[in-house]
């Protein structure tokens, strides 16, 4: 059988599912065990990823079990993969991209308004350098802040 690792992130798993259910297709005779494991990433709770400036964070501890041949191969988010792989290792397959479209939550003082209706200054949370930078180049009048910054704000309000 062929173990597959993954990160034990809820996305991660539906993630490695998927790719696990599209091997089965493939290869109907091979047997596939999904193994999760606690990476960096999955442990840090209390900073913003974007400000650690470790790379592989979701990847290095999957990368060293398959280096081991501990598993035979691992799934990861495009985006998490640093931008040179370590020796030895290749991409072995990239899948279909799904849905790339995000989703907006609003206020409900909001509600209605699309973000350039947004009042001058207004604060928008996101956990991706790459979306606040993609959304303050098309909405410059709003404020853009990590979501886990905001989220330790709020939860000392309560």
């Amino acid at each position: 059988g062929s173990i597959c690792r993954t990160s034990t992130g809820k996305l991660a798993r539906i993630q490695t599912d998927s790719v696990v259910e599209m091997l089965r297709e493939f290869y109907p005779d091979l047997c596939f065990e999904i193994v999760a494991m606690s990476t960096t990433g999955d442990k840090i709770l209390d900073t913003a990823l974007s400000k650690i400036g470790e790379k592989s964070l979701f990847t290095k501890e999957l990368e060293n079990a398959l280096e081991r041949n501990e598993v035979d191969l691992v799934v990861h988010s495009l985006k998490d993969l640093p931008t040179s792989l370590p020796p030895g290792f290749t991409i072995g397959a990239i899948c279909k991209r799904e849905n790339p479209l995000d989703a907006v939550v609003f206020h409900p003082k909001n509600c209605g308004k699309t973000l350039s209706l947004l009042p001058e200054k207004s604060v928008i949370g996101t956990s991706s350098l790459r979306r606040a930078a993609q959304l303050k180049k098309k909405f410059p009048q709003l404020e853009f802040r990590d979501i886990w910054v905001l989220s330790c704000c709020f939860v000392m309000v309560l």
